[in-house]
């Protein structure tokens, strides 16, 4: 009992995760920046990118049309009662099974429910079903939103999802291998004069920013990575992975338990990342500094499930 409590709360906090901020989050990828002292600079992705959730929404659209669904009986236990007070000792001893094991069996001997107790039952199960129904409902509609007014239940969705990001400058490839997960190749350049942020796209809300940099007005440079990081100081509530990430660690330890299997397939970022500059690297949080390769200073993040901070760098863009 307590295990499906727990993996009903993580649930829903994971929905909340996907429902106010991290629609999109890396899988295995190298990413590759260039910022130079005359502002030119260049940025590359090539790797998966997730959409997540939307096997969930699409099963959550089929549910909305399931009019196949049948009612089933629970089991009813002990001797006959009043109605109400039946039905919850019905569900106190199913839970109790739950926690004690088959002993419970023998002391409360299932029997065959009254014609009141089924049809309280039954009035509950359609209850719960139009109310998720309704919560179903609600939840593709933000979504929907977010997407810029993609239906994700729809399918064409993933179609016009491609359509819409290859309209953008920088998407060489995007393909759909299958429940969201996309095979991407992008690459663009231009001016660090404006920030940039990757990945950002016509429409869509609730991103959070895999790459941002942001430009200062003493000719410097902040890079920031907030998708990179797997927990720790990211935060969960903010829009990426980061303390959702502490959790699946931490719930995945229970082994064989239902959390573990649930978060087990949940996408987690797998890359590196490397920035290059001819500037002066004034901050940084790599493991081992910068490197050199000829008159390029060396940033180097290995990515995974267990770096627990973004990685991050200040750079000087003033002449030497």
């Amino acid at each position: 009992m307590r295990g499906q409590i727990g993996l009903r709360i993580i649930a829903v906090a994971a929905a909340a995760c996907m429902l106010t901020g991290c629609l999109l989050s890396p899988g295995k990828f190298t990413a590759d920046m260039t910022v130079m002292r005359g502002g030119g600079f260049s940025f590359a992705y090539k790797g998966e990118i997730h959409l997540l959730g939307l096997s969930q929404l699409i099963a959550m659209g089929a549910a909305l049309d399931d009019k196949d669904a049948e009612f089933t009986p629970s089991h009813c236990y002990g001797e006959p009662a009043e109605v109400d007070a039946a039905v919850l000792k019905t569900a106190v001893v199913q839970e109790e099974q739950e926690e004690q094991g088959e002993g419970w069996a023998e002391e409360a001997l299932e029997r065959e429910c009254t014609t009141a107790e089924i049809e309280t039952q039954k009035e509950a199960w359609e209850e719960g079903r139009a109310a998720k129904k309704a919560e179903d409902a609600r939840n593709i509609e933000l979504v929907k939103a977010l997407l810029g007014g993609i239906d994700p239940t729809s399918p064409d969705a993933i179609d016009e999802f491609i359509v819409r990001i290859k309209k953008q400058k920088g998407w060489r490839e995007v393909v759909h291998k299958g429940d969201g997960l996309f095979s991407v190749d992008y690459a663009i350049s231009g001016r660090i004069d404006q920030d940039y942020s990757f990945p950002t796209l016509e429409k869509v809300q609730g991103i959070t920013p895999f790459i941002v940099a942001t430009a200062r007005t003493n000719n410097a440079v902040r890079i920031d990575a907030p998708a990179f990081a797997a927990g720790g100081q990211s935060s969960f509530m903010g829009g990426n992975m980061g303390g959702l990430m502490s959790i699946f660690q931490a719930v995945g330890a229970a082994g064989s338990s239902e959390e573990a299997k649930v978060f087990a397939n949940l996408p987690k970022p797998d890359g590196v990342f490397i920035i290059r500059t001819d500037g002066e690297i004034l901050t940084n949080n790599t493991e081992d500094g910068p490197g050199v390769a000829g008159a390029m200073r060396v940033l180097e993040w290995k990515v995974n499930a267990r770096r627990d901070r973004a990685p991050e760098a200040l750079i000087s863009l003033n002449p030497a």
